[in-house]
């Protein structure tokens, strides 16, 4: 994976002017760019890491099969795709599988206007995945009424990481009780087993929790992600950052 305050964007393209021009704006907002000069790369590079944009050219990719692929991946289903179409293109195909059209022959003001619009939509789905760091004590149940007291690792918007006494097959549904930093009150989280390890390791996706521990929960990751994130977010977007981010 890339560095958490690292935004990272593909570009299937083998138009040296495509990708001299989107290399340009990329590196003035911090973006680390992946240039993939055909599809098949790219796709295989979808089952392997999670990226935040694709920009598709069409003229490599009649298709836009990437695009496609992105949006039927569990990995890459919330990136942001750009599709590139030559300028005598209808574009009805581009518009149904890209979230931004741009036309050819590509300028850099164009280009700029349109990644900056894009990057809240970017930080937006790098938050709902992003795990921050929880070292903090929890109360662990189990299905047969068990309890043991676990230590939490890592914790996300959907899920979290811990270490425990219990055997915890995949699958098993647990209770979890904790107070997250500088919170008042315990949160209790429902979550279903996603993988376990013989050291007493696990990872959970959360299944069910009220309203107000999810409000808790939002709120606590929200707060750690601009804290990371804030002082490297480029001033050209700095105001729409915020605003995105809640």
């Amino acid at each position: 994976m890339n560095n958490f305050s690292e935004l990272q964007a593909v570009v299937v393209s083998h138009d040296t002017a495509v990708l001299g021009s989107i290399s340009t704006c990329l590196n003035e907002l911090g973006i680390a760019g992946i240039c993939h000069p055909d599809c098949e790369s790219a796709i295989e590079l979808l089952q392997k890491q999670k990226i935040d944009a694709f920009f598709v050219d069409q003229e490599l990719d009649t298709e836009l099969s990437v695009l496609e692929r992105m949006r039927s991946s569990s990995s890459g289903r919330g990136a942001v795709g750009f599709a590139i179409v030559p300028g005598t293109t209808d574009g009805i195909r581009a518009c149904r599988a890209a979230d931004f059209v741009i036309t050819k022959p590509l300028t850099k003001t164009e280009v700029a206007r349109v990644l900056r619009a894009a990057y809240g939509m970017m930080l937006k789905e790098r938050r709902r995945y992003s795990r921050h760091s929880l070292r903090c004590e929890a109360i662990l149940c189990d299905a047969t009424g068990r309890k043991c007291l676990a230590r939490t690792t890592n914790i996300s918007q959907t899920g979290i990481a811990l270490e425990c006494e219990l055997s915890l097959p995949a699958g098993a549904v647990v209770q979890l009780q904790l107070t997250l930093p500088r919170g008042l009150e315990v949160c209790k989280f429902e979550g279903r087993v996603i993988w376990s390890a013989a050291n007493g390791k696990a990872g959970l996706t959360f299944t069910h929790m009220s309203s107000r521990d999810r409000e808790q929960l939002t709120e606590w990751v929200d707060a750690e992600f601009l804290r990371q994130w804030h002082p490297v977010i480029p001033q050209s977007v700095a105001p729409r950052f915020v605003r995105a981010a809640r």
